[in-house]
């Protein structure tokens, strides 16, 4: 009996305080060499205190991936809402990448300026595509630009000009109104 307690209180201690996972899915770029990964990720909750508390992992070797973590928004109870993440991967190194979050996960590598590379959006599994990332086929679109001086470019200063000459009118009748 007292097995079965201590069995539930540690499985009551590893929901409740264990870390959480979010995989990650993006697609690798035909380019050779380094790049960066990035994406917004949303928490729930009270689940992430401080942006120390959440980690990418390499999920085939689980080891810490070098990471920038911006905070964008807070909860009201000042627990993580969202957070901006960048982590490097490599084109040749093709690996899963996840997100482990939680009280008892404390980040070691993180890097606070990026070096100039491409970078390739990530989702989470269950969040829907962002708008960067639709294609839409439209067409060609040819512009024009001419760098004439004509007055049809000037058309609304006639409009303006006639206001000011009205309320240039109006004060003086005012004014003339007033000292009689």
């Amino acid at each position: 009996m007292k097995r079965f307690l201590f069995l539930i209180l540690f499985l009551f201690i590893v929901f409740c305080y264990g870390s959480s996972q979010i995989d990650i899915e993006f697609e690798y770029p035909s380019i050779s060499g380094d790049f960066y990964v990035a994406g917004t990720v949303f928490f729930p909750p009270s689940a992430v205190s401080t942006s120390d508390n959440i980690i990418v992992m390499d999920t085939e070797t689980k080891s810490e991936i070098q990471s920038k973590i911006t905070v964008q928004e807070n909860w009201p109870d000042g627990s993580i809402l969202s957070a901006e993440i960048i982590f490097p991967a490599n084109r040749q190194k093709r690996t899963r990448y996840a997100i482990f979050y939680g009280e008892d996960v404390k980040r070691k590598k993180s890097f606070s300026e990026s070096a100039v590379l491409p970078t390739v959006s990530f989702i989470t599994p269950g969040a829907g595509k962002t708008i960067e990332d639709i294609d839409i086929s439209v067409g060609e679109i040819n512009v024009r630009v001419d760098r004439s001086a004509s007055i049809r470019y000037w058309w609304y200063i006639i409009p303006a000009f006639i206001l000011i000459f009205l309320t240039i009118l109006r004060t003086l009748r005012t004014i003339r109104t007033q000292k009689t």
